[in-house]
């Protein structure tokens, strides 16, 4: 099969066009034959770095992927071939950076009918990160204000209208005319904090009256996770997908009862924890974007043998949305 694959660390252009052997399937895996998939920052870290984990070079990336079921696992038996589907796959196996990949059949839901294949890639990844930080950790409550940072990013793009959906207000952060018209135009948050001329944290506390913020999501971490650990209010809750820490801001949180989550979709997966939840995650995604509630964002598009120009584009940190691969288009 044509895969793009990873020999070594470095640039994009480690990153390799060529034939592969055909994906080896698990009695729990579906061999997907893959229409698309995405570049998330994750897979520009493992790239550049291996992501902070040992993993087995050579190393096919790709970590959403919507295509079609090609064969089932022996104890699969809630998929057929020919079924659509979308999933985010095991990040510490091999991707969807290639004609075919193997996944857990429990991880995938029923693709979306209403959007192609390059607009459901978009969405594994982002929206069980979203959806997990937002439901699982801070367990929002419609009424609540909550801060996203990076709206138009993959996730906060998404974690927005999650969070409006549940009925709660949004604030976001964000830094280019662009952006911050995708957030106030095409989102319609509350409010969108432009970060070059204006200090977010103290713009959330004149929001609230200076009781701070109840939920935050950190996409972006450094600088501004610790920021956002000083606006949040008495019992808020903290959300970052970055592995940030605490510097010296530990007693202040203590002292306003804060509660500190990290999040990291695909740890359940690669453990084997609940492997069924994603799948389910994914299923309630797919009936919100059929119903016109959901709008995954693509603003970019390659093919396949183009996928270090995704990375390229990713790392710009100028994507509004997501960029999808086309590998079958």
């Amino acid at each position: 099969m044509r895969a793009v694959v990873l020999h070594g660390y470095g640039e994009p252009d480690v990153l390799k066009f060529e034939d592969r052997p055909e994906p080896v399937s698990r009695d729990t895996d579906i061999l997907i034959e893959v229409h698309a998939t995405s570049v998330n920052p994750v897979d520009t870290k493992v790239r550049k770095t291996g992501g902070g984990a040992a993993r087995a070079l050579p190393l096919i990336l790709g970590y959403d992927v919507s295509g079609v079921v090609v064969r089932c696992g022996s104890r699969v038996t809630q998929w057929k071939a020919g079924d659509e589907v979308f999933a985010a796959p095991n990040l510490f196996r091999d991707g969807a950076n290639a004609e075919y990949v193997a996944i857990d059949a429990r991880s995938a839901a029923r693709k979306p009918v209403s959007v192609d294949h390059a607009m459901a890639a978009a969405l594994p990844l982002v929206c069980q990160t979203a959806w997990e930080a937002l439901h699982l950790r801070a367990r929002i409550q419609p009424g609540q204000t909550v801060l996203i940072h990076a709206g138009a990013g993959g996730v906060g793009h998404i974690a927005i209208q999650l969070a409006k959906l549940h009925g709660c207000g949004v604030i976001t952060t964000a830094g280019r005319d662009e952006s911050i018209a995708f957030c106030r135009d095409v989102l319609r948050v509350d409010e969108v904090i432009d970060y070059r001329t204006t200090d977010f944290a103290e713009r959330a506390r004149e929001l609230t009256n200076g009781k701070g913020i109840p939920v935050v999501l950190d996409t972006v971490g450094g600088e501004v996770f610790l920021k956002s650990l000083d606006c949040a209010s008495v019992n808020g809750q903290i959300v970052t997908i970055v592995g940030s820490n605490t510097a010296d801001r530990g007693r202040g949180l203590l002292y306003r009862n804060v509660t500190l989550h990290y999040e990291f979709m695909g740890i359940p997966t690669a453990q084997e924890i609940e492997p069924e939840l994603p799948g389910q995650i994914l299923a309630g995604i797919a009936n919100l974007v059929d119903s016109g509630l959901l709008k995954p964002h693509v603003s970019h598009r390659f093919p396949l043998e183009r996928v270090a120009d995704g990375h390229r584009q990713v790392e710009t940190g100028h994507t509004i949305g997501k960029t999808a691969i086309l590998v079958r288009p």
